[in-house]
């Protein structure tokens, strides 16, 4: 059974960096804000539901250290974020989120391409401002035989 949202924490002091970041990286993909109040917002797919949402949560989280990429992976190392896949329509939609997502202030994890994971996954990975794995993913599943 799939799943049917997740939240990640951000923090009070991240609450507004984190919410800009994912209102940039969800829009190529077709998400669209459902619920916004201080201490959360809802993202709504274009297919089923509010399945993506941000809460401050009562602590707030180390920011990731972009000084370099290299600082950056050893921050997501040390810390183990969360990681978060979207499917999305088409490998040009993962090119288009990786672009708004750098643009947006995420950090590489893997650009554009693909992978090894299964047949035809073409996906590409960015760190948010918290040093979550964020991933956009297009491939196709293997058809079930009855």
């Amino acid at each position: 059974m799939p799943f049917n949202h997740i939240s990640l924490p951000t923090g009070p002091a991240s609450s507004a960096l984190m919410r800009e970041f994912y209102k940039v990286l969800l829009r190529p993909i077709g998400y669209t804000i459902y619920y916004e109040n201080e201490a959360m917002i809802g993202f709504k797919n274009p297919v089923t539901s509010a399945d993506f949402w941000l809460h401050q949560g009562g602590e707030d989280i180390a920011k990731l250290d972009t000084s370099s990429e290299a600082a950056a992976l050893k921050h997501v190392k040390t810390l183990s974020r969360a990681h978060v896949a979207f499917n999305v329509g088409s490998p040009s939609e993962v090119d288009q989120w990786y672009e708004n997502a750098i643009k947006a202030g995420g950090v590489s994890n893997g650009p554009p391409g693909l992978r090894s994971f299964a047949k035809d996954y073409y996906a590409a990975f960015v760190l948010d401002p918290l040093g979550n794995n964020i991933e956009a993913v297009h491939y196709k599943l293997p058809s079930s035989s009855s």
